[in-house]
């Protein structure tokens, strides 16, 4: 897989000798090299910006990004009803205890 920087103007954002790149290539899944995280999506945008800084400082850029996994980065504890089973689990869920209309236990 590939991850980079594309400019109408420019093209393929690079410096302008060619040296440096935000370019990120990479084997996608679980067996190879896993899946680009939000961490290392940050890491590459810092990457980009060093080099807009350093080569295109007189330029105004705009970041657009199309990458579906990024809109799913939530807190690691967070409920996710993709976790949920389909079917009633006696492995999945709180013990309830059951009272009636008094709140007595029933």
């Amino acid at each position: 897989m590939v991850s980079d920087f594309v400019s109408a103007d420019y093209g393929w954002l690079r410096s302008p000798n060619g040296n440096e790149s935000a370019c990120v290539l990479f084997k996608a899944g679980k067996g190879s090299d896993g899946y680009f995280t939000n961490d290392e999506i940050v890491a590459q945008v810092g990457n980009a910006m060093d080099i807009l800084v350093k080569h295109y400082l007189n330029e105004e850029h705009i970041f657009m990004f199309d990458n579906a996994k990024t809109h799913l980065k939530c807190a690691i504890d967070v409920l996710s009803a993709r976790k949920m089973p389909k079917s009633p689990s006696e492995s999945w869920g709180i013990m309830v205890i059951a009272k009636d209309a008094n709140g007595k236990r029933s």
